[in-house]
């Protein structure tokens, strides 16, 4: 059985290390907006957040909410 955790931060790793600022993962919380066709060719869109299984549910949401804040005081061009 693969152990997606650890493959999932690998991958986020190998991102930080190609940044070349020298940061290492401490905690991981992933959100993603999922889309599929259904049966009817309809598209169907859910949101989706990922935490590795051992992290606790303080952690992700503090994360989350950081990002939220985080995103809201960036200087983003639409």
């Amino acid at each position: 059985m693969t152990d997606h955790a650890a493959t999932i931060r690998a991958a986020i790793q190998g991102l930080l290390n190609a940044e070349g600022d020298g940061y290492v993962i401490g905690q991981i919380a992933v959100a993603m907006g999922l889309e599929r066709i259904d049966s009817d060719g309809n598209i169907e869109a859910v949101p989706w957040v990922w935490s590795p299984p051992d992290q606790p549910h303080w952690q992700t949401s503090a994360l989350l909410s950081e990002a939220l804040d985080l995103r809201h005081q960036a200087d983003i061009e639409d």
